[in-house]
């Protein structure tokens, strides 16, 4: 039952991350168990031995014998081991749920001598996952010993350790297969080990399968096969190079090579199931280029690593990450490495390319250089993201990965970092499992990647690789530490000269103000337009608060701007620093015009300006020069504008004003950043029918350009981003209730329905609508549809859309289809489903809940708990009335404590969008009530050029920073229009959950003013 909760909690996060359209390797929750571990050393090994190879025998049982129960294996594991320090008499390493039959322990020369004490039981210990092997003797100093022992384990349910799956193969028949998954921690259920990246050694692995099933994957090629008195054959493996247990990987089953280059000196081969026809090519043909140039990138070529090195990926219908890297067998979900020519949609190809690319990127950064501890995971999962977009990019520019990147990985992040709970990149303190599960995060994967993009354009890129290649080189086949990083960096930004013009700045320095640190800094903006300083203050940001209570909160932040005299989006190597709270900037001219921080977003901040730099913002976004502001910025504003409102920092009102751009508006960048933001209000303005009708009657008015350059239906010749921007805008203006849009989905689906095709790419918008605006029967067709179909990536599209009937009947189908504990909903994708048919439609959350109360106990059977569904329901609830009748059930329910917390829990964040609706409604109406409203200033000010040099005002604690104007190399333009006198140029803050920071701003600003 823990285990079915445990999954259900990976898909939840999956599923967060899918939503975001982002890749989904794992997430936060995925490391479910490990939620009480990182600050308590108890739960580290000694480093008082260490391995220096294992050599590991295992035999899986599918079926029972006369000796062992089906779903079990027996092991033997002899482990290489030395002593660090003197007088160790007691080794400690890994197992769980295993049971030790024997255990040896002898010198490698005398191995017939056991000195393992006498009498002595060997268990894993429950609780920390020990077995402690105690010697009749300290052990001596620069000797091998050899630990020999003998086990049993079980075959696991919940794709983690060595585990079991299934598939239906060509002839129908069902197979069961065993796979692994060892991160960050599993290698113990499969052989006792010293189970901690930092413990790396050499691996000589032997599995001995059925003769009918195909040969057996490991990490290695196999070295020899023998035949067993048993009937079995033993299959003997290649020595790994020098890895961590986490990587080690073996996949018993009847796959068949899919895909293969045919390449005896550079081996590349696609594995899956019999079936899965020519859906392993495109893995293939983009896997070979993305090793090629990873390998050029690095100069480190990846078949010299080891001996008999080879390249295998294979496809696991039951996984619980997205992919793994195990050394030399990389694997991942069906849906994230099989790609349909006629069936999979273009969100999941360019997601199957970018896996990839991250899952080869580590075999650099993780597996030839791992991280010492998950304390610093992100050198590891940092560099895999950041080149899973931007080597992807390389490969396949039509992709728009650099695009991209912005909206899924960087918006993301800051949002994820901008609570006063998010956690550092670096944190000395993760030693447990609470702790090391919050580090396989979006922060970790995403601030990580958006940190060292940030330094790639610091440094410029050819410095930046001449660092990361003498990186990789220093510590290849070791650990590494952010120093190690640092110190290669450094080196490299010397003999290059990168920094000499940041006044004594070292990456050491500047990095660590951004990886020791939680969250990220909010500048605020405000400009005197009659003389051209710019007064930047930095804070730490909340998003929902706008102030961030924590301390300590200042960044050595690497700044780029441009403005409307001089535009200049393209040189992005910083100009200066901001190190302290307050930094005057000259801007180098006189008289009003907009300037524009964080050219290309290049910069991990945010920015807000003062009113009337908003309004020259927003004016020239209006007009013709939107063009000349780049894509990426206006996708910044577009981020920075919902959020700080959502924070409280800017009204709404105000913020849709500045949004009134978007009616011109037709690019990727910008429409995929204000679809986040308006998600937000939408469900925010849910508890107002008014308000929120209101609210979509704006967006389908914003949404005119948009939708007249890309249509509805994809065209014959069509280009990837429009086609993938398409998809996402139309299901976006579906469920705003866009007519053009609901009439195209239901004609498709009616074609569908009577025989024809929807391109894959319209799918996910057409199937949702054929359902919500169809019957019953349009229910049954597409189930059916999804039962019979084998692409695993069509199948969650059609997964998605089911929740969409607003057929109470069909509802009740899919819902009981999620807990029947039957095949046709793998537990991997549970998530996904409840959250279909609970999202959808807004009154599907208590239809739901009706459901649930007449299905309680076979959702506990299924799921582990009934928190997976009522998790969904509790937050979603719109008013008073709801949330008593949910109370009540409750209260007289017996549910499980750990239900009923979570589900109080669920009702208190309803509670709070309810009291953040209250406050916030009056905004939006007062824009509903006016459109947008040009604001227009007088300006008595006489445009000129000024070469002023200042200084920041109030520095960090241990320098002060010099700022120096920008060149300018064409006066600025003043507007002609005026209506009012200027007003002070203090930022407008208007919500009173940022008096501080209002007061704050205004009292430094009048201090420099008048200095």
């Amino acid at each position: 039952m823990a285990n079915r909760w445990y999954t259900l909690l990976l898909g939840a996060a999956l599923l967060q991350s899918a939503l975001s359209f982002g890749p989904i390797e794992v997430t936060d929750d995925e490391w479910a168990e490990y939620r009480n571990l990182l600050r308590d050393p108890a739960y580290r090994l000694p480093t008082t031995t260490r391995p220096s190879n294992y050599v590991v025998n295992l035999t899986p049982y599918f079926t029972a014998t006369a000796t062992a129960a089906a779903f079990t294996f027996d092991g033997t594991v002899s482990i290489t081991i030395t002593a660090t320090q003197a007088n160790v008499d007691e080794i400690v390493l890994h197992c769980n749920d295993l049971t030790i039959s024997s255990l040896t322990v002898a010198t490698a020369a005398n191995p017939t001598v056991n000195i393992a004490t006498p009498s002595q039981t060997f268990v894993c210990d429950p609780t920390y996952s020990f077995l402690r092997i105690r010697t009749t003797a300290a052990l001596a100093l620069n000797t091998n010993y050899i630990i020999t022992s003998s086990f049993r384990g079980n075959l696991q349910t919940n794709m983690r350790g060595f585990y079991r799956s299934w598939y239906v193969d060509s002839s129908g028949n069902k197979r069961w297969m065993a796979t692994t998954q060892f991160q960050p921690g599993h290698a113990r259920q499969a052989f006792p080990c010293y189970d901690e990246p930092g413990f790396k050694a050499t691996f000589d692995i032997t599995i001995n399968r059925e003769s009918d099933f195909s040969a057996t994957l490991s990490n290695m090629p196999i070295r020899t096969q023998t035949p067993l008195a048993s009937g079995r054959i033993a299959e003997t493996f290649y020595t790994t190079p020098v890895t961590s247990t986490y990587l080690i990987a073996f996949i018993v089953s009847h796959y068949k090579s899919v895909a293969t280059n045919n390449n005896q000196l550079r081996p590349f081969e696609i594995y899956a199931r019999d079936n899965v026809g020519v859906s392993g090519n495109f893995a293939l043909e983009i896997g070979m280029p993305l090793l090629e140039v990873m390998e050029r990138y690095t100069e480190i070529p990846y078949y010299n690593m080891a001996s008999n090195m080879n390249m295998k990926q294979a496809a696991i219908p039951d996984f619980s990450a997205g992919a793994m890297e195990n050394w030399g067998l990389l694997t991942y979900r069906e849906a994230l490495i099989l790609f349909d020519p006629v069936n999979t949609n273009n969100f999941y190809k360019q997601r199957i390319a970018n896996i990839i690319s991250h899952e080869i990127a580590h075999m650099w950064f993780g597996n030839l250089v791992t991280c010492a501890w998950w304390d610093n995971l992100w050198l590891n999962e940092g560099f895999a993201r950041f080149y899973q977009y931007y080597l992807t990019g390389v490969v396949a520019p039509e992709m728009g990965f650099e695009t991209r990147f912005i909206v899924e990985q960087l918006h993301v992040s800051m949002l994820s970092d901008s609570i006063d709970s998010a956690h550092a990149l670096t944190n000395p303190s993760v030693n447990d499992p609470t702790t090391v599960s919050a580090h396989f995060s979006t922060i970790t994967y995403a601030k990580g990647a958006s940190i060292i993009r940030m330094t790639q354009h610091l440094l410029g890129n050819d410095t930046f690789v001449k660092g990361l290649r003498t990186y990789l080189k220093d510590n290849a086949y070791g650990v590494a530490e952010p120093r190690n990083l640092f110190t290669a960096l450094d080196a490299a930004a010397t003999a290059d000269n990168s920094l000499t013009n940041y006044g004594g700045m070292t990456i050491d320095r500047y990095f660590r103000s951004w990886s020791e640190k939680a969250g990220h800094p909010l500048l605020t903006v405000s400009i005197d337009h009659s003389s051209g300083r710019m007064t930047v203050i930095q804070t730490r940001f909340e998003r929902n608060t706008g102030v961030s209570t924590a301390t300590n909160s200042l960044w050595d932040i690497p700044i780029t701007w441009t403005r409307a005299g001089a535009i200049d989006f393209n040189n992005l190597k910083p100009t200066q620093f901001i190190t302290g709270v307050l930094t005057i900037i000259d801007r180098g001219t006189t008289g009003r015009e907009w300037v524009i921080f964080n050219k290309q977003q290049t910069g991990f901040y945010r920015v807000n300006y003062d009113q009337i730099t908003w309004s020259l913002i927003t004016q020239a976004l209006r007009s013709n020069v939107r063009l000349s502001i780049h894509e990426y910025n206006r996708a910044q504003i577009v981020d920075d504008v919902m959020v700080l409102a959502r924070a409280g920092i800017m009204t709404y009102s105000r913020a849709l004003n500045i949004l009134s751009f978007l009616k011109f508006e037709d690019q990727y960048g910008p429409w995929a950043a204000v679809i986040t933001g308006f998600n937000f209000a939408l469900r925010r303005l849910a508890h107002d029918a008014t308000a929120l009708q209101k609210l979509k009657a704006e967006i389908l008015d914003l949404s005119t350009a948009i939708v007249a350059r890309l249509g509805y239906n994809e065209p014959t010749v069509s280009n990837f981003m429009d086609d993938l921007l398409r998809m996402n805008v139309m299901t976006f203006l579906c469920d705003v209730g866009h007519q053009g849009c609901i009439n195209a989905a239901t004609t498709s689906f009616t074609t569908w329905k009577n025989g024809g095709v929807v391109p894959p790419n319209m799918r996910q918008w057409v199937f949702c609508n054929g359902l919500r605006y169809g019957d019953q029967s349009d229910f049954t067709y597409l189930w059916s549809r999804y039962i019979t179909s084998d692409v695993a990536n069509d199948k969650l599209v059609m997964l998605s859309a089911a929740g969409c009937t607003r057929n109470q009947a069909s509802l009740n189908i899919f819902l009981n289809a999620i807990v029947s504990g039957s095949d046709d909903i793998r537990p991997q994708d549970h998530s996904a489903a409840i959250a279909s048919a609970v999202r959808s439609n807004e009154e599907n959350t208590m239809r739901v809940f009706t459901w649930l109360q007449a299905n309680v106990q076979q959702t506990i059977a299924t799921l582990g708990s009934v928190s997976p569904i009522l998790n969904e329901i509790t937050v979603r609830l719109l008013n008073e009335a709801q949330i008593t009748q949910v109370q009540n059930w409750l209260d007289a329910s017996v549910i499980g404590n750990a239900a009923y917390t979570s589900a109080i829990n669920g009702i208190a964040t309803s509670r709070a969008n309810i009291q953040w609706y209250t406050q916030r409604v009056p905004e939006f109406n007062a824009y509903f009530e006016t459109g947008y409203v040009e604001e227009n200033f007088s300006d008595t000010t006489t445009t000129t050029t000024t070469t002023t040099t200042t200084t920041t005002t109030t520095p960090a604690p241990t320098t002060t920073t010099t700022t120096t104007t920008e060149a300018s190399t064409t006066p600025s333009t003043t507007p002609t229009t005026t209506t009012t006198t200027e007003p002070t140029t203090t930022p407008a803050t208007d919500s009173a959950n940022i008096a501080t920071l209002s007061i704050v701003t205004l009292i430094v600003t009048l201090v420099v003013n008048m200095a």
